[in-house]
């Protein structure tokens, strides 16, 4: 798998940190998925699929078609009217966070339910 991420990812001209921001992961998360150290989190790899505009059979097993019928453009995996600009706002600094912040700012948020 770790071959067909990086494969996908060059296709689009993207760099690991630009799909790690896409992905709201840490780029060494990336270069690990690349490396085969580890493999993405399994609610992590339909999202990986729809980003990289590629199946997901593929993108696991290496087996059917590369390419998806996805009507989303891997380049625009959002389209702006799906997200409120606050939640932009939110995501993006997110993304931008360390794990252990990421973690301490999902604790926070969850405890306000």
């Amino acid at each position: 798998m770790e071959k067909r991420i990086k494969e996908a990812r060059k296709a689009l001209g993207w760099s690991q940190a630009d799909l790690a921001r896409r992905m709201f992961v840490a780029q060494p998360s990336v270069a690990a998925w690349e490396l085969g150290r580890k493999a993405p989190h399994m609610k992590n790899m339909a999202r990986l699929a729809m980003l990289l505009g590629v199946n997901f059979e593929w993108l696991t097993t290496g087996r059917g078609e590369m390419r998806s019928s996805t009507k989303l453009k891997a380049r625009e995996p959002v389209p702006d009217d799906w997200i409120l600009p606050e939640e932009r706002r939110l995501l993006s600094t997110y993304s931008r966070l360390k794990p252990k912040q990421r973690t301490a700012l999902l604790g926070f948020l969850e405890s306000l339910e």
